[in-house]
């Protein structure tokens, strides 16, 4: 029996307008694009590329750079809030041309592919309450213990925010936002930022607004506009699917090479065989068994993505060898050198100065 499937992590259908900002808001802080990029296989060239398209796996390695590099525990939020809904070329041009909010949340929800979501997003409009309610979801597995996932979720929480205001005005407050997690260290930074009540260790991640803006009139409505910018989304739509099917039909029978893009996106943070397997939509033990009949195992291909990422991190970055092996998942320093000799023949010195 399958098992209920994820998104697939490896297809490239998606813009890097997401990482073309992650890539200039680190660099404001200067840091290399190389080293935000490290190990997502895309160059910085790339990103000025209007025909590149990157997958969810690339973006996630991305972000776990990011969050690797944030010089401030509030980059995520600050970074988000910086975001302008031009950024997101038609989609956002279309919100803007919207007669109404809820008019512009219809049409968010309708073509959410085309921001390249790492979060799901749902919508609630809690009449007794009077409170328009976003509701953040967790479609990749990233789980909610996941500092990746903390991440990505507290840049999402600013760029709802900075959206909304592009609609409706810079002086547009939440009323409050709920999160899952406990409260973090900078916790009274997010409050701040946010500038409203944030309640921690809650049952969901919500952004609630006062639902009296769900009618407001926009002020750049346009019907014929935003009905040109639907036709055209509605193409770009088209034009995904059709990438996914000739790529799924293109895609060999063997699973490894997708075993290794699921570890390959979640780096820090490797899932274990059974979450694997649930992903592909297999049991874990016919997951091993179809990687035992390619000449695999889970545990070559993991230390594979590893060894991948050690050699990225150690030719495109300046991060030391304790912050390398924290990254892989590592206790410490000396066990990763020593895995590193054992995969390589070589220390992580010896390619650093090569690479260099």
């Amino acid at each position: 029996m399958l098992l209920p499937t994820r998104p697939d992590l490896d297809e490239f259908i998606h813009r890097p307008a997401k990482i073309a900002l992650l890539v200039d808001a680190l660099g404001a802080e200067g840091i290399a694009a190389t080293a935000v990029l490290a190990g997502s296989g895309l160059a910085p060239a790339a990103l000025l590329d209007a025909a590149t398209r990157v997958s969810l796996r690339q973006l996630l390695a991305v972000h776990a750079n990011a969050l690797r590099l944030a010089p401030e525990p509030g980059f995520a939020l600050r970074t988000g809030l910086r975001t302008r809904i031009t950024h997101f070329g038609l989609y956002g041009y279309a919100l803007l041309a919207s007669a109404t909010a809820r008019q512009a949340i219809d049409f968010a929800l309708r073509y959410r592919a085309l921001a390249s979501p790492l979060i799901g997003l749902a919508f609630e409009h809690r009449h007794e309450a009077g409170e328009a309610v976003w509701v953040f979801d967790d479609p990749l597995g990233l789980g909610h213990d996941s500092a990746l996932r903390r991440f990505v979720v507290e840049l999402q929480l600013g760029t709802l925010l900075a959206v909304h205001r592009d609609l409706l005005g810079t002086t547009l407050q939440p009323r409050r936002v709920r999160l899952r997690d406990a409260a973090p260290a900078h916790a009274a930074l997010l409050r701040e930022l946010l500038g409203c009540p944030v309640a921690f260790g809650e049952s969901a991640d919500e952004l609630c607004f006062d639902a009296a803006w769900l009618d407001h009139p926009l002020a750049f409505a346009s019907p014929v506009n935003a009905e040109l910018a639907r036709r055209t989304c509605d193409q770009l739509l088209a034009e995904m699917e059709h990438a996914k099917h000739t790529r799924e039909a293109a895609r060999p029978e063997g699973v490894a090479a997708r075993v290794a893009a699921l570890l390959l996106a979640s780096p820090g943070r490797f899932p274990d065989a059974a979450t694997v397997a649930e992903r592909l939509g297999l049991h874990e033990r016919s997951l091993r068994r179809r990687l035992r009949a390619e000449g695999r195992s889970f545990q070559a291909l993991r230390d594979e993505v590893r060894c991948t990422l050690a050699r990225d991190y150690l030719r495109d970055t300046q991060l030391s060898t304790e912050d390398i092996a924290a990254a892989l998942g590592f206790g410490d320093a000396a066990n990763f050198r020593h895995a590193f000799k054992r995969w390589t023949g070589e220390s992580p010195g010896a390619v650093r100065r090569r690479g260099a």
